[in-house]
């Protein structure tokens, strides 16, 4: 398989080259599943595109980050569970919630343990939740919208999880102290 390559600003092609710079604007580096995806320009601006629109939903840093480490998880993708783990970090998560969310436990707070287990049985039932699953995550004091925005958020996820999965793209520097790996024994790459 031709490797993948990982890009820079200064080496990607025009206009993947601008997002890139906007990346490393937003963030302060660019992670390298964003420097991947400079292969396909299309690629890269969609994926930008679904984050922006998941950080304008009414979830909190908290639900964004248990939203994308569980679809991660799930998706038994390494480098997304720790990248998802350093961003929680850099943003104040709550450790002990990503931890449980990276080790399959039980959230404390149960509102958010009703948006961990439904970010999962929608991952694992490809969305054909039943009316009850629905139920319990509305009973927890989410809204409809939310649950939508939740599919959102699997979106990305599965978007870069499958790119990695694919691809098996390095750690970041900044990922390395969050490293995980899937109970599938794959090794993170």
């Amino acid at each position: 398989m031709k490797p993948y390559k990982i890009y820079t600003a200064e080496t990607a092609t025009p206009p993947a080259d601008k997002l890139l710079y906007a990346v490393e604007d937003m963030i302060g580096f660019v992670p390298n599943v964003f420097a991947v995806l400079a292969e396909s320009e299309a690629s890269l601006r969609a994926f930008i595109q679904l984050n922006t629109q998941l950080s304008e939903s009414d979830f909190n840093a908290t639900e964004r980050e248990i939203i994308q480490t569980a679809a991660s998880v799930e998706n038994q993708c390494n480098y997304c569970v720790a990248g998802h783990t350093a961003f929680a970090d850099m943003q104040g998560v709550d450790n002990k919630t990503i931890q449980a969310v990276r080790n399959n436990e039980v959230i404390e707070q149960p509102k958010l343990q009703a948006l961990n287990q439904f970010t999962r049985t929608l991952v694992n039932k490809k969305g054909a939740v039943s009316r009850q699953q629905l139920d319990n995550f509305l009973s927890a004091g989410y809204s409809p919208k939310n649950a939508l925005d939740v599919i959102l958020g699997i979106c990305v996820k599965t978007f870069s999880n499958y790119a990695n999965n694919m691809i098996g793209i390095p750690l970041d520097d900044q990922f390395v102290p969050y490293q995980w790996q899937s109970k599938s024994g794959k090794a993170a790459a």
